[in-house]
């Protein structure tokens, strides 16, 4: 009878154990605030930062574009960066997290809310190199007929696309995938030069999706591609376009029709947008503005999308992992 008994303590003890070993893995993706969590040390996935830089009233608030992305074994990637008063953000945690380099820069355009920090990085005295650099943009002459508001930079980005700072040139067709670690880079779409009238140089974005394929979570990258890129998207590229999480076309704002949002029926959704643009208020209230951004937020909302991040807000990291899209919180 004591030998049962001792049996029985010891099975018990051995699931309270069990229990609590479950309890505390859990409690590393426990939701702090209903907001974000504490970072799990489990390296799986990819880790999604989007600055807020010049998307903050402190920083001028206008609308700008950039993400720092980490790989599972710590590769990073680049997409745009934002104004060049963006570059010493962006040099920040080239420096913090790729120790002075950048190993993979992906722009999806040459305005220069996107390349401005690319092109000081290239421009400034600095030792940061830049191992593969992906984009796909037509020829200057093409941008300075079709595109007059944003030519300077987008004459000064394909100039600085000989510099020695960067070691390899990937120039993007359709259809190509590129492995990064456990990433897995696809571009959807690239330029169309017969698209010459609408908003040119928007529409001259880069579409590409970046899979996380060891928990199987994507997210597409939509730049500023509008209305003429979204007959191009839905016509030949609508397999392509299911993803968990997007960015919003031209920062929410007469962006991508509401049909290429339903193809791609995101659980999540980042907003590169300043204050006033994302609630569509230019100085006399909410929604009264002449943006588009919270007709498009409604869109979202029939969707189903779970939770938006807004750039004004600062910077703020995502991760994509086993357990789902969750903001984190790190040192």
């Amino acid at each position: 009878m004591r030998k049962v008994v001792a049996i029985m303590i010891v099975i018990i003890i051995t699931i309270i154990l069990v229990c609590f070993y479950n309890y505390n893995q859990k409690q590393k993706s426990i939701i702090v605030n209903n907001d974000a969590i504490v970072i799990e040390k489990e390296c799986v996935g990819m880790k999604v930062t989007m600055f807020g830089g010049t998307n903050m009233l402190e920083n001028g608030a206008a609308q700008c574009m950039g993400y720092y992305i980490r790989t599972k074994n710590g590769r990073n990637i680049i997409i745009d960066g934002g104004y060049a008063s963006d570059y010493e953000l962006v040099k920040s945690y080239i420096d913090k997290y790729g120790n002075g380099k950048v190993d993979n820069w992906i722009l999806t355009h040459g305005h220069r809310d996107h390349v401005g920090a690319f092109n000081e990085v290239i421009i400034k005295e600095n030792t940061i190199e830049i191992e593969n650099l992906y984009y796909s943009f037509l020829e200057d002459e093409w941008y300075k007929e079709n595109d007059e508001r944003g030519y300077d930079s987008e004459h000064l980005t394909l100039q600085n696309l000989s510099s020695p700072k960067i070691k390899n040139h990937v120039e993007c067709t359709e259809g190509k995938k590129i492995n990064i670690d456990n990433i897995e880079l696809e571009i959807i779409r690239i330029p169309n030069p017969e698209i010459t009238d609408g908003d040119n140089g928007n529409e001259a974005s880069m579409v590409f999706k970046l899979t996380a394929t060891d928990v199987n979570k994507s997210m597409i990258f939509l730049g500023d591609a509008m209305g003429k890129a979204s007959v191009e998207l839905l016509r030949e590229h609508k397999e392509q376009l299911k993803s968990e999480a997007v960015q919003m076309a031209h920062h929410g704002n007469w962006g991508v029709t509401e049909e290429v949002y339903k193809v791609i029926n995101p659980q999540v959704a980042f907003f590169n947008a300043p204050k006033g643009l994302y609630d569509n208020d230019e100085g006399n209230g909410y929604n009264t503005g002449k943006f588009s951004s919270v007709q498009v937020r409604g869109w979202l909302e029939k969707i189903g999308v779970e939770k938006i991040f807004v750039a004004y807000e600062g910077e703020q990291t995502i991760h994509f992992n086993n357990e789902g899209i969750i903001k984190i919180k790190e040192n």
